[in-house]
């Protein structure tokens, strides 16, 4: 659905051949003209500061840094029709591959290196054996550059343009000062709102720099979306709506055999104090890309062509679910659960209500024992999923500094079932304060022998590490709490301690049982 991901405020001004600049992060600016041309302004920043110790399988101990900004213009020339341009750019000295992304911008080799052009696919995130994932330092990103034009039979939009679907397992353009780039495609999409009902129908083209890339550009979606929901004022007057959304995307790359059914469906119930968000994700298909090795795809090249595998694999099996419940307790007869997240999203802390807010995750990606060969037997099928790495449920067992090792997830969530209980309690005085309590399992199991798999060497700089781990189910439990306070300015400090009792899947083979992992992470940020 196209849609602003970002609440804003609003300043205008109107000049007569006289532009005014407004400096500041922490206001939205619209400049308008006699034309009635304007342009609106939004964005968010953070500094985000974490170290971490005896971060697994090495023991590691990392001080990471990392300074996200990103920007994006409006221009509006009429009311019918509007210009948006977002640019991301997000130093940080995270070891090795940081940060997955559905962009994975710029990771590959050169574009027009037509043999190292490894295409990018969806759920993919290595190109080859060497070559790292993360975002690039230093570098901007063009993430949003689109039109949307509203006609008497829907709006019309083309161009790169935010994609974000139910909780947001797979298309996420939710930002976060420690999450990655929101998930962009470029298309030609058309949205209807019947009021109750909604549909919108994409055209993508996967080339350079968008969601899910491909280097050639020869990759091609087609995507329809429907949702059924209640009126979005229902929500903010009685605290009640609902949604039922699905999706269904037909992926092709010719390139490297690659035909996928990708099916999304999700739901969410506002009923007063409660709240239940359900989201699964059920991919199908086949395929030849090297791009899979990290969900168990081959890593042979056919010799006459570097893009294909020297085998064609089936995804079957592939399965990812997650589940979302909050329960606010007391409060007056006109809270609910909508207004608190509103108030969170718009108010600063001294001007929110009171609030305590128990909730709960169970979230399931599942995995392949190919995850961990280092060469898939023929005739293998990909059965393993990976959520978006913006699905954050811990802040250790689930870290971006975590390496990426085959088969364990870090990073992004794979092969993986876990469990989250926390509570959140606000005070409009001195901020909100929360323990989490996260328990996750591996779901498949390495059964390489010694020599299979490495030992202990693991490169931070490689999207693919072949490990001898995962021969346990158990990751462990972790005790994480947090801090928040939101000036009126919409500043926000954070502060997240955790404690992760590290399980045995993370015991390498011939190694010492691993330590307990301990962490500490502040955090400025805004959104404007």
């Amino acid at each position: 659905m196209i849609k602003r991901f970002q609440d804003k405020k609003s300043i205008k001004k109107l000049f007569n051949f006289t532009f005014i600049f407004t400096a500041t992060p922490l206001l939205l600016v619209n400049f308008k003209a006699f034309s009635s041309t304007s342009l609106m302004v939004s964005g968010h920043a953070g500094i985000v500061g974490q170290a971490t110790y005896n971060t697994p399988p090495a023991q590691s101990d990392y001080a990471a840094f990392r300074v996200p900004i990103g920007m994006l213009l409006e221009a509006r020339p009429t009311d019918n029709f509007s210009l948006y341009l977002g640019l991301e750019y997000a130093y940080n000295n995270y070891p090795g591959p940081s940060t997955l992304l559905g962009q994975n911008s710029e990771s590959a080799a050169n574009p027009t290196d037509k043999i190292n052009a490894y295409s990018l696919l969806p759920f993919s995130n290595s190109l080859n054996i060497s070559t790292p994932y993360s975002q690039n330092v230093d570098v901007p990103t063009l993430t949003q550059a689109y039109f949307t034009y509203q006609t008497a039979i829907g709006l019309i939009s083309a161009g790169r343009m935010p994609r974000n679907w139910g909780l947001g397992i797979w298309r996420n353009a939710e930002w976060s000062p420690y999450g990655s780039l929101p998930t962009t495609t470029d298309a030609v999409a058309l949205y209807t709102d019947f009021n109750a009902f909604d549909i919108a129908i994409y055209v993508e083209k996967y080339g350079k720099l968008s969601g899910g890339t491909s280097k050639d550009g020869d990759a091609t979606a087609y995507t329809i979306e429907a949702r059924l929901k209640s009126d979005p004022a229902d929500v903010s007057s009685s605290g009640v709506s609902q949604e039922l959304g699905i999706s269904f995307s037909k992926f092709s790359h010719s390139n490297s055999n690659t035909s996928l059914n990708i099916l999304d469906l999700y739901t969410k119930f506002y009923i007063s104090k409660f709240f239940l968000g359900t989201e699964v994700l059920y991919p199908s298909g086949s395929t030849q890309s090297l791009n899979y090795q990290n969900l168990g795809g081959s890593s042979e090249a056919i010799s006459t062509d570097l893009s294909k595998s020297s085998l064609s694999q089936k995804f079957e099996g592939v399965f990812a679910a997650l589940l979302k419940m909050k329960y606010q307790i007391g409060g007056n007869d006109n809270s609910s659960i909508a207004s608190v997240e509103k108030s969170q999203k718009l108010l600063g802390t001294n001007e929110r209500e009171e609030s305590h807010v128990i909730g709960f995750w169970g979230g399931y990606a599942s995995g392949g024992s190919n995850q961990f060969d280092p060469n898939p037997a023929a005739g293998s099928n990909i059965s393993a999923a990976v959520m978006n790495s913006n699905i954050q449920p811990s802040f250790l067992m689930f870290n971006n500094t975590m390496p990426a090792i085959n088969g364990m997830p870090g990073g992004a969530i794979t092969n993986s079932t876990f469990i989250r209980l926390d509570y959140t309690y606000e005070n409009p005085s001195f901020g909100s304060v929360g323990p989490t309590v996260v328990w996750a399992a591996l779901n498949q199991l390495n059964k390489n022998n010694f020599n299979d798999c490495t030992a202990s060497s693991v490169s931070v700089n490689s999207s693919v590490n072949k490990m001898c781990v995962g021969f346990s189910r158990d990751l462990g439990v972790e005790l994480d709490v947090s801090y928040r306070y939101t000036t009126l300015d919409r500043v926000t400090f954070g502060v997240d301690a955790g404690y992760w009792f590290v399980g045995q899947a993370w015991q390498a083979t011939g190694q010492n049982a691993p330590s307990g992992n301990y962490g500490l992470r502040t955090s400025i940020s805004t959104e404007f």
